[in-house]
């Protein structure tokens, strides 16, 4: 993990992982992207902020955009009732690794393939956690 203490904060999973063996985004994402009540809420707010940039622009309606924030309420909801993992507050109003991320768990989605992804970063995430209590003992 990072040596840079705020780094190593934008990069926690939850309060129970303090350490982990991923060191870009994506890997980190989809472990706190895990609960498909959040999944849903996250591709729902894309579909609602795209909708509402689209609606803007075809009925010249500025005034739509203020609901853009509530596409990330979405997000924001299935984090606190679902996820319970760690949201870093960069991430939740915007930056574009998160923006990536989204726009990539999506398009993961739609092939079939999220669950896979999922499934292989959670088990070198018990592998390493396994390994590291093993050592501790």
């Amino acid at each position: 993990m990072s040596s840079n203490p705020q780094q190593s904060l934008r990069n926690q999973i939850n309060n129970q992982i303090i350490d982990h063996p991923f060191t870009d985004y994506w890997d980190i994402f989809i472990l706190k992207h895990q609960h498909p009540i959040n999944i849903t809420l996250h591709i729902l707010g894309i579909f609602f902020f795209y909708g509402l940039l689209f609606s803007t622009w075809k009925l010249q309606n500025f005034w739509l955009l203020l609901g853009l924030p509530l596409t990330q309420l979405l997000g924001l909801t299935g984090h606190f009732l679902f996820e319970r993992s760690h949201i870093d507050l960069q991430d939740a109003v915007f930056s574009w690794r998160a923006s990536y991320c989204l726009g990539k768990m999506l398009f993961r989605i739609l092939i079939g393939k999220y669950q896979d992804d999922i499934r292989k970063r959670q088990e070198i995430l018990n592998n390493y956690l396994s390994n590291n209590y093993a050592n501790i003992q």
